[in-house]
């Protein structure tokens, strides 16, 4: 058992560390062409920005491309077993496929601990790093937002506050717009900066334009710089604009309780966080969505329409758990509902129709 187990367990992690690389490496390529000149205008010139740009995505490329590449290692691996009746010579000597499976079970543990090892550690620090690398100098498109319903919008004791771009884990902002209310919530001053950086406590904005909204002589005045007194920090501003790969689960289960200005609903944490520790299973679903494929017994099959219809099943789940997870993160249905929902529905229906197949 131990020489068949090493076996399967070889044969699919030679196929999982091809496609997961390959993968990750075409998507890199596809990005670093598609933006060039976003990279150039934020991170700067230089022979080493592309690389480094690329060493530091790479972490989340692999964890994007792991679950679907799990699917598609299994496939190749039992249908490649299947194909030379390799299956059928193992049932021969005793062996069920249910034996098979649990034999590939270490190899899928050991995709799943490394996987979330890299979505919950490698991949938040990567982005944290490279966010470092920003520069702190605004292109056009930050200073002048055409539209002011994008990016990150709050509020501090005096102004509601709108920032277009967050850059270098928010101790950088670009596109700042302050808006003070009076009594009545009538606009009586609008600043406008092209940027802002925090230094020694506080934010010191730059390329200021002040409009005063009086009915009797609206004005302007401008300013180079100006020191906007606040009590809001470069963390209340990543928090709002960061995704969830940008934090760690440590992270997303101190944010879920907070109720400070600069988060976002605790639903929305929760999500993200039951979605985290969903990861795991999300593997073994793919490798108990490829057994049935495998195993049924279509007159005029070929190997590449079960690929096909494999790969069209991990499509599916993807959907449905994207739908699910955007449920989650709006309040609509319950986090751990949302997180959970997709890989258990798709676990049952495998492991059903892999039951009726084996029984026949």
């Amino acid at each position: 058992m131990s020489v068949t187990g090493r076996y399967l367990s070889r044969l699919f992690l030679k196929r999982l560390a091809l496609i997961v690389f390959g993968f990750a490496l075409m998507a890199l390529l596809f990005d670093v062409l598609n933006n060039a000149d976003t990279i150039e205008k934020r991170y700067g010139e230089g022979f080493l920005v592309v690389p480094r740009y690329m060493l530091f995505r790479l972490p989340e490329m692999v964890g994007l491309i792991t679950p679907f590449a799990t699917l598609l290692a299994a496939l190749l691996t039992l249908l490649g077993l299947a194909q030379q009746n390799e299956v059928l010579a193992f049932k021969a000597a005793g062996m069920s496929f249910y034996r098979m499976l649990l034999l590939l079970m270490p190899a899928a543990a050991l995709v799943a601990i490394g996987h979330i090892a890299i979505a919950d550690q490698l991949t938040p620090w990567a982005k944290k790093r490279l966010a470092r690398y920003e520069l702190e100098k605004p292109t056009d498109d930050e200073t002048n937002p055409r539209d002011q319903a994008k990016g990150v919008w709050l509020r501090d004791p005096a102004y509601i506050v709108n920032v277009a771009n967050v850059k270098r884990e928010g101790r950088y902002l670009t596109g700042v717009t302050l808006m003070r209310r009076d009594k009545a919530s009538n606009i009586v001053e609008r600043i406008v900066a092209g940027s802002a950086r925090y230094q020694r406590g506080q934010w010191k904005l730059e390329n200021v334009v002040t409009q005063f909204i009086d009915p009797l002589g609206p004005h302007a005045e401008k300013k180079s710089e100006w020191v906007w007194q606040t009590p809001l920090r470069p963390a209340d501003f990543f928090n709002l604009a960061a995704t969830a790969s940008q934090f760690s689960a440590r992270e997303l289960l101190v944010l879920r309780t907070g109720t400070t200005v600069g988060t976002r609903p605790g639903y929305t944490y929760d999500t993200w966080l039951q979605r985290r520790l969903a990861l795991p299973g999300v593997i073994l679903v793919m490798l108990l969505l490829a057994a049935p494929v495998a195993q049924a017994r279509v007159r005029m099959s070929s190997l590449g329409a079960r690929l096909a219809f494999g790969v069209s099943l991990g499509f599916l789940f993807f959907i449905t758990d994207g739908v699910s997870q955007a449920l989650g993160e709006s309040g609509a249905v319950l986090p751990l509902v949302a997180a959970w929902a997709s890989p258990i529905l798709f676990a049952s229906v495998a492991g059903s129709v892999l039951l009726r197949i084996e029984g026949l």
